[in-house]
């Protein structure tokens, strides 16, 4: 539609007014037809001019919003895509996370065993060594025992001789002890 019509038709409309007027008064006189005729091309002009002046800023608005809407559901898509690689990601690490602590469940079960084992082994090498060093203590006590009665029983011999010898001991003894020891160191002497 050209410029001029549409300009024409809103000067008019605005100037002369009394014609809309006239055109209402002359539709009771008339008929209903061409009030239905006035307020088409009433309409027309309207829906033009709506057409022409309101148009491009609603095509822009509506392609705008229909950019901005494509551009929000571009971008949540590459958020869900994102979160979903983030979700298989945190599941491949949970699957290794429980394979990981099986792992060291299974180590520290083997270690403790080992250790277990190393626990018996110097348990009963400590065993082995205390029961030695007792039956060598032992021995060693008894063997000292025995000494000490022996040495006991020397020094009570030796008491009981010696008190023998001074009660029971005389000069003829004396002297005949004397000559048997010397007859003794006379044999064995060197010559």
């Amino acid at each position: 539609m050209k410029k001029w019509i549409v300009t024409a038709a809103i000067i008019a409309a605005a100037v002369f007014p009394e014609i809309a007027r006239a055109a209402e008064n002359a539709a009771e006189d008339r008929g209903s037809w061409s009030v239905f005729a006035f307020f088409a091309i009433n309409f027309t002009l309207f829906v033009s001019m709506l057409v022409y002046f309101a148009g491009p800023p609603a095509r822009k608005f509506f392609a705008d919003r229909a950019a901005t809407i494509r551009d929000g559901l571009s971008r949540a898509e590459r958020a869900f895509n994102d979160a979903q690689d983030l979700a298989n990601k945190a599941a491949a690490k949970l699957a290794a996370l429980d394979a990981e602590l099986k792992q060291l469940a299974d180590e520290m079960a083997n270690e403790t065993e080992f250790q277990l084992a190393r626990i018996e082994q110097i348990a009963k090498a400590a065993q082995d060594r205390i029961r030695r060093d007792t039956e060598l203590t032992t021995v060693a006590l008894s063997e000292a025992a025995r000494r000490r009665v022996r040495e006991r029983l020397s020094d009570s011999a030796a008491t009981l001789a010696r008190e023998l010898i001074t009660r029971n001991f005389e000069r003829a003894d004396q002297g005949r002890l004397i000559d048997g020891f010397m007859d003794r160191l006379g044999e064995g002497a060197p010559r």
